[in-house]
């Protein structure tokens, strides 16, 4: 038997047939993957449930573990014992044991442990990093990307794959320059902020005489370096910026033609915003509510809001985000809401020399009001307010009381996301919720199709038009964050879905095993979140055909070929 945790989870048998490892429930493929990462060591149940669950964990969540850890055993083992399962109860706790299972990670970093023997730059050593790409093209545990356990060994196999990559370009270097492009280029995609990516990319360029394309790869690597991080290249890298622009020669060209008119640049068009005029009237007419709360799940257009009503109030509108406002940088929301609106540098002042640790004092709070004070109504906006602490909450609650001109807009996932958050202390006079666009919306995108494909969801529709990769990868985020919170068989119905088309209720109890009670309310949350829309005849299907395939993608053909059949059989 092998376990393949590099990419999609694949289960394969003795014979290399392939095993319903994609059948198995959200949370035991989970705790599948918490054993694997961590395997050949004992995890007892607390920690190992811990890292399942987080802060949500079951009542009994020993028995929920020792629960999923059965459902594995019998469907991947079904004439399995204690004498051979590879998931082994030991010291009250359980170890993927790699003695009784093969394990790709297991084999990764064997091999990464060899590069310690051979000679930097011997071929016995470009052969383990040959063996290290081979196993690691893919990032492991893709279906969890945001998972605490997962981050450490993700890292520890990108770090190995760039490492590989950047050896091979080295060696390749000389005999085929282009070779060694391509490598160097693959480790900058795997790490975009790692600079000897880019040092090797140049090198490569240099040696196949484009000076030109490596001036552009410096360059890319400035911005990013400058946008994201606020941080400048290396001198190492600059020096070798500076020698390419002073040593490259211009080209022996034949006299130029007659100079013809250059044609203007052609306008950047702003990305189209469509449908909310209802929303937007409610701010925009004379005396909007003091809140409001805009809600919706994730892909439906909160943040584009909020640019849509800084778009027809210009110079009313700061945006802040909760998100970001944590820590050393808690007063980062009115910090941004007040540049947004123009404040002058003695206000910033007074939210820059406030500490984390204290929420601001009424004198500080009277300065900042002097910034939100005007004949015309100011928006105080917050994005991913839900994670707003009690401090900033209290501070905003006093602005909206005592600057009359101040009208406060949230924008969150769900109502019971801050049912027990300090942002419910706000009250919430008007909660908007973000529906889907309607076919009226989009009709003026000219694109017939455009409903079917994306279900009106407006991430989904500004990524219809882009390659492939692109909308798959958008619509499995999306369906992968609108998931998150909901019961272990909504993934799985979402998945049959995707495979085997519109399908009943009984069908997917038939197919899953689970209680229909126990569907039926996976199947309310997942039209609740429009992931899932319900047919005439009581069948549900994904109601949006680019999610459908996104998700159907991530299963083997061997499984979907046997959930075929049972479904065949079943009928």
């Amino acid at each position: 038997m092998r376990v393949s945790v590099l990419g999609q989870l694949t289960v394969t048998g003795e014979h290399g047939e392939p095993l319903p490892a994609g059948e198995l429930p959200r949370r035991a493929r989970q705790v599948l993957a918490v054993l694997a990462a961590r395997h050949d060591r004992i995890q007892s149940k607390d920690a190992l449930a811990d890292s399942v669950w987080g802060d949500d964990l079951p009542g009994n969540h020993v028995a929920a573990l020792e629960h999923y850890v059965s459902v594995i055993r019998r469907r991947l083992q079904p004439d399995g014992s204690s004498a051979n399962w590879f998931i082994v109860t030991r010291s009250g706790g359980y170890l993927f044991d790699t003695s009784r299972a093969g394990l790709d990670l297991a084999d990764l970093r064997t091999l990464i442990r060899r590069l310690d023997a051979p000679t930097p730059g011997s071929p016995e050593r470009l052969a383990v990093h040959a063996d290290i790409l081979t196993l690691a093209r893919q990032l492991p545990f893709p279906e969890d990307p945001y998972a605490e356990w997962a981050e450490p060994v993700r890292t520890e196999v990108q770090v190995a794959a760039v490492n590989a990559l950047l050896q091979h370009a080295g060696s390749t270097l000389c005999d085929d320059p282009a070779r060694s492009l391509r490598l160097a280029q693959e480790a900058i995609e795997l790490n975009p902020f790692l600079e000897s990516g880019y040092r090797a990319a140049m090198t490569a360029a240099i040696a196949m005489d484009r000076q030109d394309d490596a001036l552009r790869i410096f360059e890319r690597c400035r911005q990013l370096l400058d946008e994201e991080l606020g941080v400048t290249p290396s001198a190492d890298l600059v020096h070798l910026q500076q020698q390419i622009v002073t040593t490259r020669t211009a080209p022996i060209c034949p006299p130029p033609p007659a100079a013809r008119p250059v044609p203007a640049p052609e306008p950047v068009v702003r990305e189209r915003f469509l449908g909310r005029v209802t929303e937007l009237r409610l701010l925009l007419e004379p005396d909007p509510p003091p809140v409001v709360h805009i809600v919706g799940p994730s892909g439906s257009g909160k943040s584009a809001f909020l640019a849509e009503l800084e778009r027809h109030a210009p110079g009313r509108v700061g945006i802040g985000h909760g998100a970001s406002s944590v820590g050393v940088l808690r007063h980062a929301w009115l910090r941004a809401v007040l540049t947004d609106l123009g404040a002058p540098a003695e206000v910033l002042a007074v939210v820059d020399a406030a500490g984390p640790e204290r929420p601001l004092l009424r004198p500080d709070l009277e300065v900042i009001g002097t910034a939100l004070d005007g004949p015309e109504l100011i928006f105080v906006a917050i994005d991913d307010a839900a994670d707003l602490d009690a401090a900033s909450v209290a501070e905003l609650s006093w602005l909206g009381r005592h600057c009359p001109a101040v009208r406060i807009v949230l924008t969150y996932c769900y109502p019971s996301e801050i049912a027990e958050r300090p942002l419910s202390g706000l009250g919430s006079p008007v909660v908007l919720r973000l529906e889907p666009l309607t076919d009226g919306d989009l009709t003026v995108l000219g694109d017939k199709d455009l409903a079917e494909r994306t279900g009106g969801i407006p991430a989904l529709v500004g990524a219809a038009a882009r390659p492939t990769e692109v909308s798959y990868a958008v619509a499995m985020q999306i369906a992968r964050q609108r998931t998150r919170w909901m019961p272990d068989p909504s993934w799985e119905i979402l998945r049959l879905c995707a495979v085997l088309g519109p399908l009943s209720v009984g069908e997917l109890s038939t197919l899953t095993g689970y209680p229909l009670p126990e569907l039926l309310a996976c199947v309310d949350h997942l039209v609740h979140a429009h992931l899932l829309t319900e047919d005439e005849d009581g069948r549900v299907r994904h109601r949006s055909s680019l999610t459908s395939a996104a998700v159907s993608g991530q299963v083997s053909a061997a499984s979907a070929r046997y959930l075929r059949r049972r479904l065949a059989a079943d009928n």
